[in-house]
């Protein structure tokens, strides 16, 4: 069986690391409005995740007592069905979304006008512009030649790489910087096989979100990335919450 990255709910996919690509000079988000006590409350009733990764990060940010709840999703594709940071819009929290797809961001700037929409991908070496490939499934677009090529064969060629352009691609710890003056709460991180490169690229000293989650399943397979868990271990982070597709971990500093 084949699990797309929307697999679960509605057998689409959600991908890719990036968006609209806004001039990153020094823009912090406004502060966030206090969320009323009824729109928390009722809260708790939905997920709009793929798996309800968002209602975990909720429980937990209830449990901590965690009022600040901004957030970075990279990856963000569609802006509600699927989406890891959507119920924190919805709760009055604002974040930034970075998503490469072009059509997709033009979606997430009409649904969630608070939100800062990047259109770029987020790089894991000096390098400020990439190839983006393309796939006939839009939500398994990716910045990684092989795991373009490895869709086409887990797909028997069902998939296939459309178009490959360039997309510039901006470096995480820049945009927490610049956006957000120190670590967000929470991280979302979905772009089809590069995960772990991208968490290599973040300077913990610095910034420590208090929750990440990351998809750890590679696409198109059952089988997870287990050098995921072992790699934010080495960061002080403890994985708190699991589903088939993602895994969530927190700073165990705050535990």
């Amino acid at each position: 069986m084949k699990v797309s990255r929307k697999g679960f709910i509605q057998g689409v996919g959600c991908a890719a690391a990036g968006a609209a690509l806004g001039a990153l000079g020094h823009r912090q988000l406004a502060p966030e409005p206090q969320p009323r006590q009824e729109n928390i409350r009722e809260s708790y009733k939905h997920t709009y995740a793929q798996s309800g990764e968002d209602q975990i990060v909720n429980f937990i940010y209830g449990y901590l007592d965690i009022k600040k709840r901004d957030y970075l999703d990279i990856g963000a594709w569609a802006p509600v069905l699927n989406n890891n940071t959507y119920l924190f819009y919805t709760q009055g929290h604002r974040g930034v979304l970075v998503e490469p797809n072009i059509d997709a961001c033009k979606k997430l700037r009409e649904v969630r006008p608070r939100d800062r929409v990047i259109e770029a991908g987020i790089g894991v070496t000096s390098v400020r512009e990439a190839d983006y490939y393309v796939m006939t499934k839009s939500s398994w677009n990716t910045f990684s030649k092989e795991e373009a090529e490895r869709q086409v064969k887990v797909s028997n060629g069902t998939e296939a790489i459309k178009e490959v352009i360039k997309m510039p691609l901006l470096n995480i710890n820049q945009v927490m910087a610049d956006y957000f003056g120190q670590a967000p709460a929470f991280v979302s991180i979905d772009t089809q096989g590069l995960e772990l490169a991208i968490l290599k690229t973040i300077d913990f000293s610095r910034f420590r979100p208090k929750l990440i989650c990351a998809e750890t399943l590679v696409t198109g397979t059952n089988q997870i990335v287990p050098e995921i868990a072992a790699f934010m271990e080495t960061k002080g982070y403890a994985v708190r919450g699991m589903s088939f597709v993602n895994t969530i971990f927190i700073d165990s500093k705050i535990i």
